[in-house]
């Protein structure tokens, strides 16, 4: 797309999946100058709020969302995103006071990292599928702090969402060398999965504003996990990650096909979608009809699935492999990603990295 003859719309739109945050910003806003009416501006606009959203910059993403409703005053999307974006917009922007090369000694095989919030210590899990960082009830109480409700609903993967959740200004926020100030956190109830089978301290997610602002990561399934370590630069060539709204899309390869599957570390097991079936036709009629239920903080759900003796996945030079295989043939996690990449199927490389400046998924 940069190569050819495209309008800058097009252009500043592979910036913003690339999140190349100042290009995309003034060449998108360009295309808004230039027709503040068009369509192009209404989808610049959505952009913009995304790319302000994953970035931990609330209010610009409110501006973002308050000028296409000006524009388009039923618009569904904006409608419902208003909510969490006032009270968001309401608090300071997110600031990385300081961010230094770290590594840092965690359980073998786990997720879970640890931080100080308002200097208490606790541990939470890292999840690259989490838009926003998260704390529970008890968390919030036990910080102290005083949480604003919002009269919104937020997408899970069980696709019930959540209503009515809360949000929560946390004032300074410490993983090894990285030292953010004024990071909001979605409130959720201690009810249900994960929450009820974890000790206080540990009922907290690291979202995504924090893992960007952290440029680049590295687990070690032995019992590491290292970021701000020097990024690679931006190659067409190399890079098998962009964003799609606040999600890191992966490049799957599955039968010599090109799939879109979403990164959720926050996952245990990886899901394939519906548009995973249709895209393998041939390899579905290998497997065996079965129901399978989708767990999120939302809730749960059942939906038809076909089981697969076994499935090879590429990504990048590494092959893995998942035996037996579930297909969700309704439903699923997503209508538009042909999967969504958990850490069972991360886990199998002994390392992976993750370099949100040279937009790469490693598995080593």
């Amino acid at each position: 797309m940069q190569r050819s003859s495209a309008t800058e719309f097009y252009k500043a739109a592979v910036e913003a999946s690339a999140n190349e945050v100042p290009l995309a910003v003034e060449h998108l806003r360009s295309v808004i100058a230039a027709a503040p009416h068009s369509s192009d501006a209404d989808r610049a606009h959505d952009l913009l709020a995304n790319l302000f959203f994953r970035n931990g910059r609330y209010q610009d993403g409110l501006k973002e969302i308050e000028a296409a409703l000006k524009e388009h005053p039923d618009a569904e999307d904006a409608k419902n995103m208003l909510p969490l974006a006032r009270a968001l917009g309401q608090m300071p922007a997110m600031q990385v006071s300081s961010r230094k090369e770290s590594k840092l000694q965690i359980e073998p095989g786990s997720t879970f990292l640890p931080l100080k919030l308002n200097g208490k210590e606790a541990r939470f899990f890292f999840d690259t599928g989490a838009g926003f960082s998260v704390l529970t009830e008890a968390e919030v109480k036990e910080l102290g702090l005083v949480a604003q409700t919002v009269n919104s609903t937020m997408g899970d993967s069980s696709g019930k969402g959540v209503a009515g959740f809360r949000v929560v200004l946390v004032n300074d926020v410490t993983i090894g060398g990285l030292h953010l100030r004024y990071v909001p956190f979605l409130v959720l109830s201690d009810e249900g999965e994960p929450w009820n089978s974890l000790p206080l301290n540990r009922r907290g997610i690291i979202g995504l504003p924090i893992l960007l602002a952290m440029r680049t990561l590295r687990w070690s399934s032995a019992g590491a996990f290292e970021f701000a370590f020097p990024a690679g630069s931006l190659n067409q060539a190399n890079c098998n990650m962009l964003f799609h709204n606040s999600n890191p899309v992966i490049d799957v390869r599955v039968e010599g096909k090109h799939l879109d599957f979403t990164l959720d570390t926050g996952a245990v097991d990886t899901d394939l979608n519906p548009p995973f079936a249709k895209a393998l036709p041939a390899l579905m009629k290998t497997g065996s009809p079965e129901r399978r239920t989708i767990e999120g903080v939302g809730g749960t759900t059942e939906g038809n699935s076909i089981l697969l003796p076994s499935v090879s996945f590429q990504i990048g030079a590494r092959t893995v492999v998942l035996s037996p295989t579930h297909v969700f043939t309704e439903h699923g996690t997503g209508t538009w990603a042909a999967g969504n990449l958990g850490m069972d199927m991360l886990k199998q490389s002994s390392t992976f990295t993750l370099d949100f400046e040279s937009m790469t998924l490693e598995l080593e």
